[in-house]
């Protein structure tokens, strides 16, 4: 059975994956701040991040977005050839 949606379904759909995506993000953020925080924040007696923490951030950080580039690349290949 092959239906077509009106543009009104249409744009629905379209409105809710993007608000799902948009939720998708912000919980992405918010889980790698907290990795980030737990793994490298170790003084509380100062306002600003030591060099060491500051350094274990920037660490954390790149590591996560690198890890997370090569895994959408790795599903996009998989996309390509028809896996998913």
């Amino acid at each position: 059975m092959d239906r077509k949606l009106s543009k009104k379904e249409e744009e629905r759909i379209v409105n809710e994956l993007n608000k799902l995506q948009m939720m998708e993000m912000v919980d992405t953020s918010v889980n790698l701040t907290n990795k980030c925080f737990q793994a490298c924040i170790t003084n509380f007696r100062i306002r600003k991040l030591d060099d060491d923490e500051q350094l274990c951030v920037y660490k954390c950080v790149e590591k996560n977005i690198f890890f997370t580039s090569a895994l959408n690349n790795h599903f996009m290949k998989l996309s390509g050839e028809g896996m998913f």
